[in-house]
């Protein structure tokens, strides 16, 4: 079950808030926890099987923590903690590649497992278990006393599967007091809505481009087509991750939560450093505070800055997924973040803000191409073809499918990955009738998304590998 599904928005969700909104405010909690796990278990009981042992083992070695007497214990038990974390996602998310990797090696078969199914979110609640016993050990935070509020944390249904990365120390304080009034409500309506038709109208559109073009032949590729594959897969991931993370937050508004926000337009940023401090926030300031700067950040010389620098990236792309070219999506950025560190930043500093924007929106479209393609062949002969600027063939089969009306999403989409919307809203709200305008859009959105989700099968969740 995902958020841009007709049996979230119909049926999940309003049983969820009737429930949570009639029962005594005690029992909020259980309300949230229970519709949480069914969730999460609408995927296969045995996925939802793994989150509570997580869920366990974090509370149980939270506990151990706070009642450690000695440096050297705290420090035996937070290593055993993030073992265990790591052990879920190393097996599920890792093993088939490690072993495939190793059989590749070897030419033959030496180690034969079964397909291990990827449970959904495991990066997400195996990072917020790593995040929680941390702050526990640094003494950031207290331990949760009462499993149940500590399971909610973890298995909270908004943020489960795709984010974003919520801090316990962050929330704790909010799942025993928090603020539901139906001004915060109706912000998260609306913000729920936005990000639906982010998702919907626009990332889904867009996405029909990329899926086209990746599937063609070598021999069928231009610059043409290849070029605009990597545009609108850029817009395509920007739209749908940042629709997701619109609705997580607003879902938490909707039941008194207030998370951070996770993306702050990206394409306008300075540099590719700038762009890493917009882009899916929660995850790259998870990476600086628990692996950058433990590992000395840029305090050990200018050597091991660079060293812990790329080597930072490189498991960030790994996170991503359990393949190479998320590796080479790492290092790419890694690199190109590095080179700004050693001087050519100083030049980014110098240009306008609309040449950085180019030049950030560019380079990030070229590393698209790690992203969206798993095949290291794929990826040499289809970077090959930006280059290859032979005449497009008009007669070509997915001309009949790519009609203006996709053309014109896209223009759309790019549009709305910078600060157009909030531009628009901006204009609303200093508008006399800027009630009734701005419901009406809201209204207008809502109506169009739920018409194009009952119009289609064509709905991908693009984080799922995660």
């Amino acid at each position: 079950m995902v958020f841009s599904s007709t049996i979230f928005i119909f049926w999940f969700l309003p049983l969820a808030l009737l429930f949570y909104y009639t029962v005594q405010h005690k029992f909020r909690n259980t309300v949230l926890l229970l519709f949480s796990f069914l969730f999460y278990a609408w995927g296969g009981f045995e996925m939802l099987s793994i989150v509570l042992v997580s869920i366990i083992s974090n509370y149980f070695t939270g506990l151990l923590l706070r009642d450690s007497k000695t440096e050297l214990k705290s420090k035996i038990i937070l290593c055993g903690g993030i073992i265990v974390n790591l052990s879920f996602l190393l097996y599920y998310k890792y093993a088939n590649f490690f072993v495939d990797n190793y059989n590749n090696i070897l030419g033959h078969e030496s180690i034969v497992i079964d397909k291990i199914l990827l449970p959904l979110g495991i990066s997400f609640y195996t990072f917020h278990g790593i995040s929680y016993i941390i702050d526990i050990y640094r003494k950031d935070t207290a331990p949760q006393s009462n499993p149940f509020d500590l399971a909610l944390y973890f298995s909270f249904f908004p943020q489960l599967i795709a984010g974003p990365i919520v801090r316990y120390k962050d929330v704790h304080y909010q799942l025993k007091e928090r603020k539901i009034d139906l001004e915060l409500f109706t912000e998260g309506i609306k913000r729920f809505i936005l990000g639906l038709g982010k998702k919907v109208l626009l990332a889904n559109m867009v996405g029909r481009i990329p899926t086209m073009v990746f599937a063609m032949k070598e021999q069928e590729l231009n610059a043409y087509w290849s070029w605009l594959a990597i545009v609108a897969a850029t817009v395509q991931v920007y739209l749908d991750f940042s629709g997701y993370s619109d609705m997580a937050i607003g879902l938490a508004k909707m039941f008194g939560f207030q998370f951070k926000e996770n993306f702050n337009y990206p394409f306008i940023a300075k540099s590719m450093k700038d762009f890493w401090t917009r882009w899916h926030i929660s995850l790259s300031s998870w990476f600086r505070d628990y692996v950058y700067i433990p590992l000395g950040g840029n305090k050990k010389g200018i050597f091991r800055t660079y060293f812990n620098l790329i080597f930072v990236f490189l498991l960030t792309g790994f996170w991503h997924g359990a393949s190479w070219s998320y590796v080479l999506f790492g290092l790419f950025h890694g690199v190109l973040v590095m080179l700004e560190k050693i001087g050519f930043g100083r030049l980014l500093e110098k240009l306008p803000r609309a040449l950085t924007s180019i030049y950030v929106f560019f380079v990030v479209a070229c590393g698209i191409i790690f992203f969206s393609i798993d095949n290291l062949d794929q990826i040499i002969w289809f970077s090959k073809s930006l280059l290859h600027f032979k005449t497009p063939d008009t007669h070509h089969h997915i001309n009949l499918y790519l009609t203006t009306e996709w053309f014109i999403m896209l223009f759309v989409g790019l549009i709305f990955c910078f600060p157009t919307a909030e531009f628009l809203m901006e204009k609303i709200k200093q508008a006399s009738i800027r009630k009734g305008v701005e419901i009406a859009f809201i209204l207008s959105v809502f109506i169009l998304s739920i018409s194009e989700l009952a119009n289609t099968n064509y709905n991908p969740f693009i984080y799922f590998r995660f």
